[in-house]
């Protein structure tokens, strides 16, 4: 996951995606077969969400995110639904998300020198504990931080989003005008 900078106004919304722009890389492009397919895939970034909400909201919360992919199934397939890199959003889940969701193990990758962060992959679920995806975290490690303190953050991080989800439905739908 990389995070972006990006504002984008339409339809009178002004849409805000969090992020630092000193971590942008340039992204290779996928193959025909990997593009995204956005049959089933939740609205896209030009329209907000309650699940880009929440993920805005996380990420400005929690200083060490580095990026916030939530993906969901929606219509018997898995897809990012809202993410801090608005390229992201509507690509098809990989064997990252999946796994989880199948095991309830998280998916751990290791900072290394070319990606200097940890990726922690769990599956999610709404408040009432119905699996409903996945949740991607790109955590900034801490100097003297081993990788279960790190874990240990991650999985207090999705307690908060699983508590701010009472159903898919409600995580998919705009968010309320007050």
């Amino acid at each position: 996951m990389q995070r972006a900078n990006s504002v984008l106004t339409v339809a009178g919304l002004l849409v805000v995606f969090a992020g630092d722009a000193t971590a942008q890389q340039p992204r290779p492009q996928p193959a025909a077969a990997e593009r995204r397919d956005t049959t089933h895939a939740a609205p896209g970034p030009q329209a907000l969400t309650r699940a880009q909400q929440l993920v805005n909201r996380t990420v400005a919360a929690h200083p060490e995110l580095a990026a916030v992919e939530l993906a969901v199934v929606t219509g018997g397939v898995c897809k990012t639904v809202a993410a801090t890199a608005p390229e992201d959003i509507g690509e098809r889940c990989d064997a990252d998300e999946l796994g989880p969701m199948r095991t309830g193990e998280p998916a751990i990758e290791v900072p290394s020198a070319s990606d200097p962060v940890y990726d922690i992959t769990q599956a999610l679920h709404d408040s009432a504990g119905r699996l409903i995806g996945a949740v991607g975290m790109d955590l900034k490690p801490v100097a003297g931080e081993d990788q279960a303190a790190v874990l240990a953050k991650a999985r207090a991080i999705l307690r908060e989003l699983e508590a701010a989800i009472p159903s898919k439905t409600r995580l998919l739908a705009p968010p309320e005008v007050r």
